[in-house]
């Protein structure tokens, strides 16, 4: 896969000064499997003197207490980690300040939470950002998701200059990387993590050798996303097939998409886009249709049908269509939502 990257050099005129170190000794902050793969390449080319990330938090059935993915790569790596609640406040500040002591440069990616001025001022080269967009477009917490949502063919990530603002400040390289017609949320992170990772590596040392001239956003431009919540994966039949196979994607594996059934909540796991027109069939309305030779699940929608591939009731396991229609026959001809 071809990768289009841009770094923003500083005009030939302007004199580079020259980098007294083979390493960057750098504190990273992050938090889920994104910013653990961003760590992992890191750590092969720069020192990297210290982690911090979000505590353990409760995960899974059981609400077993699960350190979050880069701990666990810091971990394997042999790197200190320090686990903070907040950034904000003198004691905590302190406490950071003395586990960053002698770093060049903080890098962030995925972290999960806002850096006060006072911590993006800390090191000498400043505060990096590695956000999962082609900024100023998707600034915000689901830039991956929403991306999909809105059937992007590509999307990419941009290193940026911390400030106060959140995913405001002047980028310093991004790289494109497209999206394929199949990919979720978690194929598209690793894809993007990978990439920016190697854009990261790229930008440092040109960084720390003042050759990069940072780009301000055009603010105008900008475009933002919000935390994800379980309710938005509730489907609203009256949109579009195509529409909710693609929130199918976006919010694989969490919060899902979901509708309601004889009073339960139904969860749809893959689904997939029927090309033949059902207008014959209201929107949230399911029936047994011919496809491709053989009878398949439809469900109508505001436009165009849906096939799901996968469905599951609450407390049991996912079950292919098939068998979840043998399990409920009654389901053929139900009306969803």
């Amino acid at each position: 896969m071809g990768r289009a990257v841009e770094l923003f050099t500083q005009p030939k005129t302007v004199k580079s000064v020259k980098k007294e170190k083979a390493f960057l000794k750098i504190v990273f902050m992050g938090t889920p499997p994104f910013g653990a793969t961003v760590l992992r390449r890191l750590a092969a080319s720069h020192e990297v003197i210290g982690v911090v990330t979000q505590p353990d938090r409760p995960a899974g059935r059981k609400n077993t207490l699960t350190p979050p993915a880069v701990k666990v790569v810091a971990q394997e790596l042999g790197l200190p980690v320090l686990q903070i609640e907040r950034l904000r406040g003198p004691e905590v500040q302190s406490r950071l300040k003395e586990f960053a002591n002698g770093a060049d440069v903080f890098v962030v990616a995925s972290f999960g939470m806002l850096l006060p001025v006072a911590v993006l001022e800390m090191p000498p080269l400043g505060s990096l950002n590695v956000h999962a967009s082609l900024l100023p477009a998707y600034r915000g917490a689901s830039p991956v998701a929403q991306a999909i949502l809105d059937g992007r063919n590509e999307t990419g990530v941009t290193i940026m200059q911390m400030e106060k603002g959140l995913d405001t400040g002047p980028a310093l390289s991004r790289v494109v990387v497209p999206i394929a017609p199949d990919d979720t949320q978690p194929t598209l992170l690793e894809k993007l993590a990978q990439a920016g990772a190697e854009l990261l590596v790229e930008t440092l040392p040109r960084w720390a050798n003042h050759e990069i001239q940072p780009e301000p956003q055009d603010h105008n431009q900008a475009t933002h996303t919000g935390i994800i919540k379980k309710e938005d994966g509730l489907i609203n039949w009256l949109e579009s097939a195509a529409g909710i196979e693609r929130k199918s994607r976006a919010y694989d594996p969490w919060p899902g998409i979901y509708t309601l059934w004889q009073g339960q909540t139904l969860k749809l796991g893959h689904c997939e886009v029927l090309p033949e027109k059902v207008d014959h069939l209201s929107p949230g309305e399911t029936a047994l249709l011919p496809v491709g030779g053989s009878p398949s699940l439809i469900i109508g929608t505001g436009q165009g049908g849906l096939a799901p591939l996968e469905l599951q009731l609450p407390g049991k396991r996912m079950l292919p269509v098939a068998d979840f229609v043998r399990g409920y026959p009654d389901f053929v001809g139900a009306k969803l939502g």
